[in-house]
Parts: C-alpha cells; sequence; structure tokens
C-alpha cells in the first residue's frame, strides 16, 4: 500500500513539471510541446511490478514489456511483441527469442490447477503471431507461427509444436517429439540433428538481435532537438 502511494506522489510530481515545462516553453512562444509523439515505451513499469532484463536483451522499440516480467540474457523480443506481467510474472529464459507480433499473457488464476504464471526457457525460439497464456515451455523448444498456448499447457524440454497449432489447456507436447494441428496431436520424433538445428537457430537468433540492437541510439529526447541543433550549428 505504500508503495502505491509512493507511485502516485511521484507520477503526481512529474506530470507537475510537465506542466510547468509548458508553461515555460509558452511564455517563450515555442510550441514544440505541441507536436504530437509517441510516448510508447518498451518497458514499462506497472505500479510496484518493474521488468527485470539481463545483459544484451534485445527489446524492439514497439515491443512491450510491462510488470513483473524477467527476461535473461542475450534474448530477444521483436517487432510487435508484447509480454504482459500484470496479474503474474513472466519469466523468458537465456538466448530465446519472442517473435514479431506474440503476446505473452500471465493470468490470475490457473483453472487447471498449475501455476498461473508464464515460463519460457532457455534456448527458446518462439514464432511470429502466437499467443502463450499462463503456459510453460521448456528448454531448446521450438514453437512455429501462429501458435496458441492455452493455461497450463505444457511443451517440454527439446520438444516442437507445429506452426499454427492450438495446444488446448492442460496438454502437454512431451520431450523429444513433434505435435501440430487443432487441438495438437503426435505427429512424429524428433531427429538428433533437429535438436542440434534448434539450439544453432537460437544462437543465430541472438546475434541478428545484437546487429538490430546496435541501429538503435540509447533511450532519451534529445532526437526531438536535432534538428535544431544542426541548423544552430549551421549559421
Amino acid at each position: 500500500m505504500l508503495r502505491r502511494v509512493t507511485v502516485a506522489i511521484g507520477r503526481g510530481f512529474r506530470e507537475t513539471g510537465q506542466a510547468l515545462e509548458r508553461m515555460g516553453m509558452r511564455a517563450q512562444d515555442n510550441w514544440v510541446f505541441q507536436e504530437k509523439l509517441c510516448r510508447h515505451r518498451a518497458v514499462m513499469n506497472l505500479f510496484d511490478q518493474r521488468p527485470n532484463l539481463g545483459a544484451a536483451v534485445f527489446v524492439a522499440p514497439n515491443a512491450s514489456v510491462i510488470g513483473s516480467v524477467e527476461v535473461k540474457e542475450c534474448s530477444s523480443i521483436w517487432y510487435g511483441a508484447i509480454l504482459r506481467g500484470d496479474q503474474s510474472s513472466i519469466y523468458v529464459g537465456a538466448y530465446s527469442s519472442i517473435g514479431d507480433r506474440t503476446v505473452v499473457q500471465s493470468s490470475a488464476v490457473n483453472p487447471t490447477g498449475f501455476s498461473p504464471r508464464s515460463y519460457v526457457g532457455d534456448f527458446v525460439s518462439i514464432g511470429q503471431g502466437c499467443l502463450l497464456r499462463a503456459c510453460t515451455v521448456d528448454d531448446d523448444s521450438v514453437v512455429g507461427d501462429g501458435c496458441i498456448l492455452q493455461e497450463g499447457s505444457l511443451v517440454d524440454r527439446g520438444a516442437m509444436l507445429e506452426a499454427g497449432s492450438l495446444l488446448p489447456s492442460g496438454a502437454r507436447v512431451p520431450s523429444g517429439e513433434v505435435y501440430g494441428g487443432t487441438p495438437a496431436v503426435f505427429v512424429r520424433k524428433l531427429q538428433k540433428e533437429e535438436l542440434t538445428e534448434a539450439r544453432m537457430a537460437a544462437e543465430a537468433t541472438t546475434v541478428l538481435a545484437a546487429k538490430h540492437a546496435d541501429e538503435f541510439l540509447p533511450y532519451g529526447d534529445m532526437y526531438q532537438l536535432k534538428e535544431a541543433m544542426a541548423a544552430k550549428a549551421a549559421k
């Protein structure tokens, strides 16, 4: 309770500061504050719930990591992805990737009786356009594009879920097997070389994420004044 009161007071100070800044800029006949800038924040606190990002984690500028989310080192959250840890926690291990437009949610209560948090292990590749809710994807696993993993579902270590599959609540993909379909059913056994390829793909995605991260400047608002500073320097 005390923490929430402190957060509310801090927000009040920030809003007061913004109002004073606008008044000062009006007095100087400077109306740049009226420019419609995107206020999107890739990493956002939710009251006392704070994201915890490890070293060399890439979060795309238009991704959203919100609330009680922990992402370990060298993992990547790609463009348009959303990790929303507002009801319970989300954990993403090291060298894992959450694909473009994928949504990972937790839940307040899991109807299956399992933990309501969402867990993604190490060296996991989650494809594009997936929906994961209060589920577990263990180490060295692959989830194809467009998959839906419902509450309490489990993709075991070194397993694969084919693109477009639905894994119902409480269902499991056993280790070393490939499941697919709606609902997902057994397709075949994974070959040893496929397990090696899955880890190599996870590592390659980490390298690619580092290249993307190099293209973005550190967070700040100085870019808003870039043109004015360049014009002043040219005089």
